[in-house]
């Protein structure tokens, strides 16, 4: 069977297919029809499976690249096109829209899945009688097929507009790689679950190293995607931060979590052996976790700024993620029952141990983000109030407005998300643990003496933070833009910086442990496990310090147009606007009628002297006199991403001005709305806010991502067989 599906014209017929749902449209749903009643087939039928699957992948991809090219080609006939797309877009925008809305991003994820899973029925020589992963692959294109991607534009929305054009929000080159990344890692965490499922039942055979290199491709691919996500929040004033405990973070931060537990117990696992059903449970749990974020992506009843307007599919991921929940419980029951016999521990001594306790760590970070995310879901559903710390400027917006607006903006602000301080407060537990055991790990492996040396002086160290605070109480003055909240939790965070840098400490001994015992060799395997721990150390230390100590100032300023007088920041800045750039929208966002496109041009004189031209960006498809109606309304918008979220629409978009230092990264907010009305109707400009925040040691978070991202990427994609394994611990 084998032998006859890697002779199968896949090519041929993705292209064959891909041409003809280009022509015509309307056969994309038979497509996806048969699609689905392929991938049916090969989750039940081991006989021919990797035929039915490799065909499969090649319609559905096919249908993917047709997608892409009416998007390319402005084929607005197509309503997810003409929901999505816009003639004046630019070509690489045009066609990351094909991931920009539910349908085409369930459509890419369901081409992702069935590769993987094609793959490794081609791999295998017996599969199962069930195939749990091409039965994922089958729900989601299922779920595709029901949203219908290739559907008819209503001739009454044709009649209405050429097309409604691009959410402004998603018009930065970040959409062409955080929303893919993401999704790939998606896909190849899903595909641990019927491996996963396979060794809960008691039957581990491949599974280990089946699972370890899905597990690290899956974790070193959403962690890009998470950094590519960081960037773009930073310039978005929905965020205006790297991170806040969005729904959608919180429920990927699971993930992460889960496939951090998942990666660190490989050593010495086999069916049998004390706490043996933990690392595949991880697996499965990984896996649960996709469909779950997908819902939360799709349900309306949290606040969230990764809202897919419109989307109702979320029903459907919920009872896929049931489903591989009850069989999960399933397969551990049989799997215990099933193993009566008990095979010897191997590793019992400090190695083994420091790896389970990193596990934990690991599970209990990931049960706290589950448990808050799980919460604010239970309290909007018992329609429970929320507290009024959690609604910053309410009172003072509420003197700012009447009527329907101050209802609108009361049900905002009671809208549910999560609460990020306790999420914050909570993990600083773990995340000490981690440090701790992580070095003490790194610290024995170079010398059992450089260990019991170190650890009880870096556990009073730690313990001193925790106490009396360090870097971040001490450096807090309550000029950033955290609430009073974040004082109580800053000692717990020293304790964790404390705790991070024995962690890179023992990663340095033992990389020189490495080259003092075996020279070149030893620094070349060490070298990507010291890159990953010692990266996500730097990438906490510039999250937190960035986060915890980020102040800002704000600047009233008489603008007209043309250039005003220098004004100085208590940042070391000296800055003035010198002019101010407006143009009708015709960009291909939402909203290109009657919208205005502004660039407002500003020059900086750096605390070091030299001259920075830059500019920031405003666009806004609406009529803004009732929104600037005064200053509060816009230092409230440029510091609170509750209110900039309830303020925005699909067509809005303020992006700052940021310079980027080596020692602190400062933004340049600038929303001239007041101005812009002033001067389309012919008036002599206004006042207009200028909010200057600076965020120190940032790039510290950006060099420490790439670091760790260098040394996993090379562990999950290097050469097989070049794993450092004995040939003993290699799959047969």
């Amino acid at each position: 069977m084998d032998a006859i599906s890697r002779r199968t014209p896949s090519g041929a017929v993705m292209a064959l297919a891909a041409l003809a749902v280009a022509i015509w449209p309307e056969l994309g749903q038979p497509v996806l029809a048969v699609v689905v009643a392929l991938a049916v087939h090969a989750a039940l039928r081991p006989r021919g499976r990797a035929l039915a699957l490799t065909l499969s992948a090649a319609l559905a991809w096919a249908c993917v690249l047709a997608l892409g090219w009416h998007f390319a080609s402005d084929r607005f006939e197509v309503r997810y096109v003409w929901l999505y797309s816009s003639e004046e877009l630019p070509l690489h925008l045009k066609l990351a829209n094909l991931w920009g809305g539910d349908e085409g991003t369930t459509l890419l994820l369901a081409a992702l899945c069935i590769s993987l899973a094609a793959g490794g029925a081609l791999r295998a020589r017996v599969g199962p009688n069930l195939s749990p992963t091409a039965a994922i692959a089958a729900w989601l294109v299922l779920t595709a097929l029901w949203l219908a991607p290739f559907a008819e534009t209503p001739p009454e929305w044709l009649v209405q507009s050429a097309s409604q054009g691009m959410n402004a929000h998603l018009m930065k080159p970040w959409m062409l790689f955080h929303a893919p990344l993401v999704l790939a890692a998606y896909a190849w965490t899903l595909a641990l679950a019927e491996p996963a499922l396979e060794a809960l039942c008691g039957r581990p055979a491949p599974w280990p190293m089946l699972a370890r290199t899905r597990a690290r491709r899956a974790w070193v691919v959403l962690t890009a995607g998470i950094g590519f996500g960081m960037l773009w929040a930073f310039e978005d004033a929905m965020y205006g931060q790297v991170w806040h405990w969005d729904p959608v973070q919180t429920a990927v931060f699971c993930t992460w979590c889960l496939l951090g537990a998942h990666l660190h117990g490989f050593g010495g696992w086999a069916v049998g052996r004390r706490r043996w059903q933990v690392m595949p449970w991880a697996a499965v749990l990984a896996a649960v976790t996709i469909p779950l974020a997908m819902a939360v992506t799709r349900n309306p009843l949290l606040a969230s700024s990764h809202r897919y307007v419109g989307a109702d599919s979320w029903v459907s991921h919920v009872v896929l993620a049931s489903i591989l929940l009850l069989a999960a419980v399933g397969a551990g029951i049989a799997g215990r029952r099933g193993r009566a016999d008990r095979l010897p521990a191997t590793d019992r001594g400090t190695q083994r141990l420091g790896m389970w306790l990193v596990q934990i760590c690991f599970l209990g970070a990931a049960a706290i983000a589950a448990a808050q995310l799980l919460l604010a879901f239970g309290a909007t559903a018992l329609d429970l109030p929320r507290a009024e710390h959690h609604k910053p400027f309410l009172a003072m917006l509420a003197n700012l407005t009447t009527g329907a607006e101050l209802a609108a903006l009361r049900a905002a602000f009671e809208q549910w998300d999560v609460d990020g301080h306790a999420v914050g407060r909570m993990l600083s537990l773990p995340l000490v643990a981690v440090g701790l055991i992580g070095g003490w790990y790194f610290c024995r492996r170079a010398s059992a003496r450089v260990a019991a040396v170190s650890l009880p002086l870096a556990v009073a160290v730690v313990a001193g933070n925790a106490v009396s605070g360090g870097l971040l109480t001490g450096g807090y003055q309550g000029t950033g833009v955290l609430s009073q909240q974040i004082v109580a939790v800053l000692p717990f965070l020293d304790a964790g910086l404390a705790s991070g840098a024995y962690f890179a400490l023992g990663c340095g001994a033992w990389l020189l442990a490495s080259l003092r015992r075996q020279g070149a060799r030893g620094v070349s395997a060490a070298l990507p496990v010291v890159a990953i721990h010692a990266g996500l150390v730097l990438a906490l230390w510039g999250g937190l310090l960035a986060t915890a100590l980020n102040s800002y100032t704000q600047h009233e300023i008489v603008f007209a147009g043309e250039p005003t007088e220098w004004v100085r920041d208590r940042h070391g800045f000296a800055l003035r606007l010198t002019g101010l750039d407006m143009a009708p929208l015709r960009d291909g966002g939402v909203g290109t009628t009657g919208g205005v496109h502004a660039l407002t041009r500003i020059e900086l004189r750096e605390p070091g002297g030299a001259l920075v031209d830059g500019q920031t960006l405003y666009r806004d498809s609406r009529a803004p006199p009732e929104r600037y109606d005064g200053p509060l309304r816009q230092v409230c918008e440029l510091l609170d991403y509750r209110y900039a979220r309830h303020t925005a629409t699909p067509g809005y978009l303020l992006q700052p001005l940021v310079d980027q230092g080596l020692w602190r990264t400062t933004q340049f907010w600038i929303a001239p709305g007041a101005v812009v009305e002033s001067l389309a109707a012919g008036g002599s400009g206004g006042e207009v806010i200028v909010v200057v925040k600076t965020f120190p040691f940032l790039s510290l978070l950006w060099g420490g991502l790439l670091i760790m991202l260098a040394g996993s990427a090379w562990l999950a994609f290097r050469t097989p067989g070049r794993d450092g394994l004995t040939p003993q611990a290699r799959p047969t």
